[in-house]
């Protein structure tokens, strides 16, 4: 048989890796084009999303109040400068109407297709006339243009497809390289030098053309091989002693490997309960807090197979502790045991420096605590225990203390960290319970801010009614909803007869009284809750009536005018009679021939002028 010389092949060991990196850097990059291409359309649809969402939030409010207020031009406008955003394909406005058929308003990109691919978003339109009411005026419907997507993702897989190939023909390139340089040539002059080697020539020594100084790999090699011609024999006799003891050492680092796995398994148990526990925490209401720190003290003391968990904290002001939580497990007696705190004063001197300290016994914990502080610690028997220091920034926030049943004496490291962990969650606990309570007194004392602002936003401070401000805007949101309910509303405004005279003659003190009193008297009449008494002038008011005729406003304004009267408010100088009275004027909103609010205003007050004209103490109404 004709034997086959293996080094007549010239099968390179660099060309085989180098083949195989590209076949590797193939594969991987299959799966990376795939996997970045699924992330740059998942980010290109969540940018198109962003883009869409945010159309939202800027149009929302705009759309809705050029629906409300039915102006036309605005709204076709903002749809039209939409429609024009890159990432829309179709825009979409459907007006809402209590007594009309709705109406669309829709625009949408040359060309474009609806898909289920790109996102659509659907909104309503809700517009708050008023404080603490809203109304859905319309719906808005944005839907992406898939072809931009289709545009974007081109251009990423592209750029992806294109630095993959070029990152693995560099990494081939210099495999190539560096193998060739650093270990075909001596691995070929080695496989040269064995070829040769006879039972005569067994001394000759092999040299490598290289740097002796390197100690690496072939360096080792070479000194094997010379040894290997040297001690061939005493070679083979101690492989098989040195296998023994690799059995022998394999067997002993399993060992270690199984135990060192099973306390990693054990420190991620405590780990994931700390994590648990820390989240229940951070998620507990302000008012059962303090009874969520004392349950996670409890699951972690039956965590520890502990029988007794003891948190103390300071009492503010004084050198002494008090008993925060307490837990005991059902082997205990659960007769309560009263401690001895009297003699604990200060944190023990040995816990201040170290803050965590671990004892195997009760005994041994007496060794370094005084006996005051120890008689704290020992009401119940128990075997191993700890003590820890919840301490911050220089401020102790109390002491935790943990015993195991008697006969347990060991502190293993995954025991140690759990109580280590704890001893931090607790004291963050602690820290964000004070945050939590500074952050509720700021947001209470801010929103009493707020609401006593909007108060004097609102009203006026000398007779508490409504002021002009309130008035404007009240008045737009009536108007509008008459107008698009097809509604009575109703206008008075009243004006206190002579009253320049009444200042003059009695005071400015006492004709801010008699404002107090007449604004009184007319809320007083005023009790529907649509109606709005709003002090628009010096000694002028306005009442505004929604959903109210010309016959049943006169009635109000008669009962406003008779109220003033009432009061007897002495007014010498009036031109009308011996006390303080008001002319009222009279409109009633006509839908065909009033055009806006300011019409309507306009004939209530040529009405109010008349009632000064004729007589005053009157009620004038002007007919549209």
């Amino acid at each position: 048989m004709q034997t086959r010389n293996p080094a007549s092949r010239q099968h390179s060991l660099g060309t085989r890796l180098v083949l195989a990196t590209l076949g590797f850097c193939f594969v991987f990059t299959l799966f990376a084009v795939g996997a970045r291409t699924l992330s740059a359309w998942n980010e290109a649809w969540a940018a198109m999303n962003a883009d869409l969402t945010l159309l939202e939030r800027v149009y929302q409010q705009t759309l809705s109040k050029a629906i409300w207020d039915m102006d036309r031009d605005a709204l076709h406008t903002q749809v039209e400068s939409t429609a024009q955003v890159a990432s829309v394909g179709r825009i979409v406005v459907k007006l809402k109407s209590g007594n009309r058929t709705p109406e669309l308003i829709e625009r949408q990109a040359d060309g474009w297709q609806p898909s289920t691919l790109a996102p659509t978003r659907h909104l309503d339109l809700v517009y708050a006339p008023f404080p603490g009411g809203s109304e859905t005026v319309g719906e808005l419907t944005l839907a992406g243009d898939e072809r931009v997507l289709w545009a974007r993702l081109r251009d990423e897989v592209k750029g992806i497809i294109l630095t993959q190939l070029l990152q693995s023909l560099l990494l081939a390139g210099l495999i190539m390289l560096l193998f060739n340089r650093a270990v075909t040539v001596h691995v070929r002059r080695i496989a040269q030098h064995l070829g040769q080697l006879t039972p005569q020539n067994m001394g000759q020594t092999l040299r490598l053309d290289r740097n002796p100084q390197h100690g690496d790999e072939l360096s080792l090699l070479e000194t094997g091989v010379n040894q290997l011609q040297g001690k061939l024999t005493d070679h083979l006799a101690q492989l098989q002693h040195y296998e023994d003891e690799l059995g022998a050492h394999r067997d002993h680092l399993a060992e270690l490997v199984r135990a060192r796995t099973a306390e990693l398994e054990s420190l991620g148990q405590a780990q994931q309960l700390v994590l648990g526990l820390s989240n229940r925490l951070i998620h507990a209401p302000p008012d059962s807090f303090d009874v969520c720190q004392q349950e996670c003290l409890d699951e972690v003391a039956r965590r520890l197979g502990a029988n007794h968990a003891l948190w103390l904290v300071p009492v503010p002001g004084q050198a002494a502790f008090r008993v925060f939580t307490e837990w005991q497990s059902a082997d205990l007696p659960q007769a309560p045991v009263a401690l001895p705190l009297a003699g604990l004063t200060q944190v023990p001197t040995r816990l201040a420096h170290e803050e965590l300290l671990f004892f195997y016994s009760q005994a041994e914990m007496g060794r370094s605590l005084s006996p005051p502080e120890t008689a704290v610690f020992t009401t119940q028997p128990v075997g191993a225990c700890a003590l820890g220091l919840l301490r911050s920034d220089g401020e102790d926030y109390g002491m935790l203390f943990v015993g195991k049943p008697l006969g347990q004496g060991e502190w293993p490291p995954e025991d140690r960290a759990l109580l280590a962990m704890t001893t931090q969650l607790l004291l963050h606990s602690v820290r964000h319970k004070t945050q939590l309570i500074a952050i509720l007194a700021t947001q209470d004392a801010l929103r009493n801010a707020n609401r006593q602002l909007e108060v004097l936003s609102r009203h006026d401070s000398l007779t508490g009614l409504f002021n002009r401000r309130h008035f404007d805007q009240t008045k737009v949101d009536e108007f509008q909803r008459a107008l698009r309910n097809n509604q009575h509303l109703s206008l008075l405004i009243c004006d206190i007869d002579d009253f320049k005279s009444f200042n003059d003659l009695y005071g400015h003190a006492c004709g801010d009284q008699c404002l107090r009193d007449v604004a009184g008297a007319m809320n007083a009449v005023i009790n529907r809750s649509g109606d709005a008494l709003a002090r628009i002038g010096g000694e002028e008011f306005a009442i505004l009536l929604p959903v109210t005729t010309a016959a049943a406003a006169w009635q109000v304004a008669e009962r406003v005018r008779q109220a003033v009267v009432d009061l007897h408010i002495p007014h010498v100088a009036s031109r009308v009679g011996p006390y303080v009275t008001v002319s009222i004027g009279l409109a009633e909103l006509d839908l065909e021939l009033t055009p806006d609010f300011d019409a309507l205003f306009e004939a209530a007050d040529q009405a109010l002028y008349r009632a000064k004209e004729c007589g005053r103490n009157r009620i004038e109404f002007t007919a549209p």
